[in-house]
């Protein structure tokens, strides 16, 4: 009987550390604050989303893909789940538009707006004078689409800050 009992504690053990150490590999993504525009080192299944906060005030996430995250849109749902991203967005006939994201968040009033960029080729902006950033080897360019349509692949980046007409 004291066996029987024995090994029962044993087999809880065993359980407790393995649902912890599942628990521990759950992806849960970190804000990083950074003073310039900089891309995170990125594993074989991630992407990165950068918010331009204020001068000199990035906040990057590193975010592993999985199957549920087909577009930008559901990317940033995930961040605001799990990493307590703050949006401000609203529907319309053209998809989610973004009032504001974490610290980059226009003036009321003015002729500002959420600028959202992208590194994915397909999906950025082919206009003359289309605004773009060179990071690294990577080109972010103004996104042709909208949140809910954009683009995720590892080695993406989605950029945003505050921008003007």
């Amino acid at each position: 009987m004291k066996q029987k009992r024995l090994l029962t504690w044993i087999l809880a053990v065993v359980l407790l550390i393995a649902s912890l150490a599942l628990v521990a590999c759950v992806d849960k993504p970190q804000a990083k604050q950074l003073t310039e525009l900089a891309l995170p080192q990125l594993g074989d299944n991630q992407m990165a989303v950068i918010i331009k906060n204020g001068d000199k005030d990035y906040t990057s996430y590193t975010v592993t893909l999985t199957d549920d995250m087909q577009t930008g849109e559901d990317v940033l749902n995930y961040l605001a789940d799990k990493a307590d991203l703050q949006i401000d967005w609203q529907d319309s006939e053209y998809g989610k538009f973004i009032n504001g994201i974490g610290g980059a968040k226009p003036s009321a009033g003015t002729s500002e707006f959420v600028n959202v960029m992208t590194s994915v080729q397909k999906d950025k902006g082919t206009w003359a004078g289309v605004k773009t950033y060179n990071v690294g080897d990577v080109t972010l360019a103004a996104s042709a689409v909208g949140v809910s349509e954009m683009s995720v692949e590892a080695g993406a980046v989605i950029y945003f800050e505050v921008d003007t007409y």
